[in-house]
């Protein structure tokens, strides 16, 4: 059953994450309406959970795919190789071409549960602007939410890649992102964030820093951003992407950090998957180790940080697995956290939901007056929808069902 455009759609006997009894839910316009006990036929989805989309915001949609280019003795390379690899797979990209990839993952997102998208896109000097031509044709056309972030992947100290960036802010990106690590010296990391600051303050957009991806402390930028986030009055702006090594340093810094990122209003990014597989050159490093962790997301949470997740990479040269369920990333998530206590399930479906999608400026919810974005998960509570496979059988985006798998509906649960 589809919603009709610009009429009522109404979800009879729904189960949500919060409470053990079945509501309704209708939704009208494109929001939800009324939540209770409602009269009317509509989409009986038998106690089955429904809850707000999922919010994949970390991704990279135009190099999504990238495997198809790549051959076996390709994969499981270091991220220094990779990125290498990228400059030369980038020498040949044309807009139809990842148009088409990027296409092909976002329906495969949908089909998943995903109703918004934040997407990295590359802008540098060896791809230029076509990523950027390519997702903004994406933007206009998806089916799900797309905000597109400017990702100067080659760093943003020499003029011509200052300048690329500056065009693509202004040529259609969503906001601005950073990756301090690829510039040569500590110093050189700290002026690219000082740039990033400046940036986003001149063209009033928000930042998302992706920054120390290792296990050494020593790799640890985390303070400096949340630092300059308060210098340069971008509370409640800043997101921070990955920040494994903020398990790697002793307690008392790790909570100091915490306790900066909160003042700072950040938010936390983790990307479960993709963050226990980057692998470092650390042959000659003591205090690395060659297999990756993921960052305190308890102690974040326990600190009223908002930390949410993303996939990262789909099936590319810096992770070359993946088939876009956030489910399975909420799953990896749970088992590499320990979080399988009582209330977890629905502090995971969270995480990989509504605080997404409060970074997107997005109203999600299943109150009265929040976007009528939302899933039926093959389950009957948030514990089940991490045990079961993980397909979801409606996926509803403005009210209307965009993606269904029935018959997963009458076997599940």
């Amino acid at each position: 059953m589809v919603g009709v455009p610009g009429g009522k759609l109404l979800i009879k006997n729904a189960a949500t994450p919060h409470s053990r009894s079945t509501t309704d839910i209708l939704v009208e316009d494109g929001a939800i309406s009324a939540v209770g006990t409602l009269e009317g036929e509509g989409m009986d989805v038998g106690g089955r959970l429904v809850m707000p989309g999922f919010v994949n915001v970390h991704t990279h949609l135009d190099k999504a795919d990238l495997l198809s280019k790549m051959s076996p003795d390709q994969y499981g390379k270091s991220l220094e190789e990779n990125r290498e690899l990228l400059k030369a797979l980038k020498k040949n990209y044309r807009v139809e071409e990842i148009r088409e990839r990027a296409g092909r993952v976002i329906d495969e997102f949908i089909a998943n549960g995903v109703t918004a998208i934040r997407t990295q896109v590359d802008v540098d000097a060896t791809g230029g602007l076509k990523p950027l031509e390519a997702l903004t044709q994406l933007r206009d056309a998806s089916r799900a939410e797309l905000q597109i972030c400017a990702f100067p992947q080659e760093g943003v100290l020499r003029e011509d890649c200052l300048g690329r960036v500056e065009d693509a802010l202004k040529s259609g990106a969503d906001l601005l992102g950073g990756l301090p690590l690829v510039e040569k010296t500590r110093e050189e990391q700290l002026q690219h964030i000082e740039v990033l600051c400046e940036l986003a303050v001149k063209h009033d957009v928000d930042l998302e820093v992706q920054v120390d991806e290792s296990n050494n402390p020593e790799d640890f930028l985390l303070p400096v951003l949340a630092e300059k986030t308060i210098e340069y009055g971008l509370q409640g702006r800043v997101s921070a992407t990955h920040c494994i090594s903020l398990s790697a340093v002793d307690d008392k810094i790790a909570q100091e950090t915490i306790r900066l990122v909160k003042e700072a209003m950040m938010n936390v990014i983790v990307t479960p998957s993709a963050n226990m597989i980057t692998r470092f050159d650390t042959a000659d490093d003591v205090h690395s180790r060659a297999s990756n962790s993921i960052t305190r997301v308890k102690e974040l949470l326990a600190a009223g940080v908002n930390v949410a997740v993303g996939t990262d990479n789909i099936r590319d040269i810096f992770y070359p697995l993946g088939n876009c369920s956030m489910l399975r990333e909420l799953h990896v998530l749970a088992s590499a956290t320990r979080m399988t206590g009582e209330e977890d399930p629905v502090r995971l479906l969270g995480m990989g939901s509504a605080n997404g999608a409060s970074i997107m400026g997005l109203n999600y919810g299943l109150e009265k007056g929040c976007t009528g974005d939302l899933i039926v998960l093959n389950a009957r509570n948030a514990r089940e929808a991490l045990n079961t496979t993980p397909v979801i059988p409606y996926v509803i985006k403005g009210g209307h069902v965009v993606c269904e798998s029935v018959h997963e509906v009458e076997h599940g649960g």
